[in-house]
């Protein structure tokens, strides 16, 4: 048979109906599968914009480290990016929140965007320029403005209590006004910016070290990199700080001894994206399964009669597959365009559903806004998107080819043989007539009823699938792990008593209330703790505190890590925790 491929065309024309259906399930396949592709580059790119705003454009920063050390950093060829800055010191503002000052050289200041972007006037340039936010300038009482002189008195300590702590007090100008950060109020550190040069003028020379941010030029190589410079620079374990929610986003992997440690890097994001994606394939092909096995059903004489002419098996499964492969050149195209033109939209109305803040952004225009900058073409996801939409049409369409192939000439021409085999049954008592011919029913083509009940699993797949997916596009997550509750109460001045407390708990809108309570003991001009008395001499510039939690925290944190009796000994105060010096 020569003509058998012209043969597939003709038989796609004269069978609209199922070429049709065939087609607008290709379609639809492609266009979500786009729609999946394009939304998780969209939210992978927005994730890795929330880690940034977070912990900055940087993979892990070497804290304290001397011009020989920054140097050398500075000459590795392994490294795509190296920024530096000086910390300046710090100033106390309240018992939980803490004024850290920072001189960023070149250009180190725009991989923090979220402590450098200006609200008005324009960040330090010169010695003695200073920018603050104004939330911490309400805190200082300044009713200046721009232009005008702040004074401040700071203290800066060096890590591993290599030298006392140096205390000055300094005269800056104002310069610019930067938008409030709140992302530091978690950790109770917020950023002021002062001009370069700063430290040459107001810290002495062996109190200035430099913060190193790092990007790695490969990034799986990235925790190999880091170990070498540790050991080649005789960088401390505990002086390399892993920008921990990037890494994450990004998909490096690495190794800090750190709680928040316990994600590869591995997406989640990406998993719920081809399982979604899978599902709705698997949708589709079975949708072409079934309307091709209708279709060579009711064509069997017609194939019959190819095979009795002199037609192969291979002819047959060609027709088959030719007929689907015109049908996805055909619908793959229309399929990609309408999802790429409609991801854009279908984003937006599904994170609509959500909070913008959980973006890190203030309203649902700046969330739009966002998305909009990220929805770039991606001509590598619509290839791979394309592909495995044919590749899952062709092996659906393999059972129908499969049967077309094995048709009997003699069997097709002569009619359908059909051969009806009866199972003895006991005669039994049927109580409800409906439900026995509905399982009648259901066990007459168990093919079919194997395929509604895997739609059934699907759909509720994809449902609880979906459910959970706003959780994975939440890059600040793994900070909330340290805090419970919707809501904190702070009392900075008296704090609160356990008639508060129990005031709280019976509140009927309150379901749990988690309590801390935090005393901090500094050393006064003799080196000795006012208000408690150690056996024991604290170094210079350290101080002791103590914090106590209820019950609901010690559940929280330590219930699945400590036996019942140390549990219990915590919680009646009879037992504590030593958590070593900071460094």
């Amino acid at each position: 048979m020569k003509s058998y491929r012209t043969l597939a065309l003709k038989e796609l024309l004269s069978q609209k109906v199922t070429s049709i259906l065939i087609l607008i399930a290709v379609v639809l396949s492609t266009m979500m599968t786009t729609i999946v592709g394009q939304s998780i580059g969209v939210l992978s790119a927005m994730r890795e914009q929330q880690a940034i705003a977070i912990g900055g454009n940087r993979y892990a920063t070497f804290l304290q480290m001397n011009a020989d050390q920054l140097h050398a950093l500075e000459q590795d060829e392994r490294l795509s990016y190296v920024g530096k800055s000086i910390y300046m010191g710090s100033l106390e503002l309240s018992p939980s929140l803490t004024l850290g000052l920072m001189e960023y050289l070149d250009d180190t200041a725009a991989i923090y965007p979220s402590s450098t972007s200006v609200e008005e006037g324009r960040l330090p340039e010169a010695p003695m320029e200073i920018a603050l936010s104004e939330d911490i300038l309400k805190y200082l009482g300044f009713e200046g403005g721009i232009g005008d002189k702040i004074t401040l008195s700071l203290q800066k300590n060096l890590r591993h209590n290599i030298a006392d702590s140096y205390s000055y007090t300094a005269e800056f100008v104002l310069t610019g006004i930067l938008k409030n950060n709140y992302l530091g109020y978690t950790s109770g550190t917020v950023t002021g910016v002062v001009g370069e040069g700063t430290a040459e003028q107001l810290l002495p020379e062996s109190y200035i070290y430099y913060n190193v941010d790092i990007q790695t030029a490969d990034k799986k190589s990235f925790q190999a990199v880091v170990d070498d410079f540790n050991k080649e620079l005789n960088i401390h374990e505990l002086d390399t700080s892993y920008n921990i929610v990037y890494l994450n986003a990004l998909g490096i992997s690495y190794t800090a001894n750190s709680e928040d440690a316990n994600d590869k890097g591995f997406s989640f994001m990406t998993v719920a994206g081809i399982l979604v994606g899978s599902l709705i394939l698997l949708a589709a092909g079975l949708v072409i399964y079934n309307i091709l096995k209708i279709s060579v059903s009711k064509r069997i004489k017609g194939y019959g009669t190819l095979r009795a002419i002199g037609s192969e098996k291979g002819q047959l499964y060609q027709i088959i597959v030719i007929e689907v492969t015109l049908l996805c050149l055909i619908g793959i195209p229309i399929g990609m365009l309408l999802g790429f033109l409609s991801a854009r939209g279908i984003l937006e109305t599904a994170t609509g559903l959500v909070s913008p803040e959980l973006f890190l952004v203030q309203d649902s225009s700046e969330l739009k806004t966002l998305i909009a900058e990220n929805s770039s073409l991606n001509g590598t996801l619509l290839i791979l998107s394309g592909a495995i939409t044919l590749a899952f049409a062709l092996f659906a369409a393999l059972p129908a080819a499969r049967s077309a192939a094995r048709v009997s000439p003699i069997m097709a021409m002569s009619g359908t043989n059909l051969k009806i085999r009866r199972r003895k049954r006991k005669t039994k008592k049927i109580h409800n007539f409906e439900a026995y011919y509905a399982r009648l029913n259901l066990k007459r083509n168990k093919g079919r009823t194997a395929i509604t009940i895997l739609s059934l699993v699907m759909s509720i797949t994809v449902f609880i699938a979906l459910q959970g997916f706003s959780s994975l596009l939440n890059a600040a997550s793994a900070l909330q792990d340290n805090h419970l509750g919707d809501y904190q109460i702070t009392n900075e001045s008296v704090g609160f008593t356990a008639d508060d407390l129990n005031t709280l708990k019976k509140n009927k809108a309150v379901q749990s209330v988690a309590a801390i309570q935090f005393s901090l003991y500094e050393q006064n001009e003799n080196g000795q703790l006012d208000g408690i008395s150690l056996e024991f001499q604290l170094k210079p510039g350290e101080t002791f505190q103590v914090v106590g939690l209820n019950d609901e925290y010690w559940d929280y944190f330590m219930g699945d890590q400590l036996p019942e009796e140390q549990l219990g000994q915590l919680k009646s105060g009879n037992a504590c925790i030593v958590r070593n010096p900071i460094p």
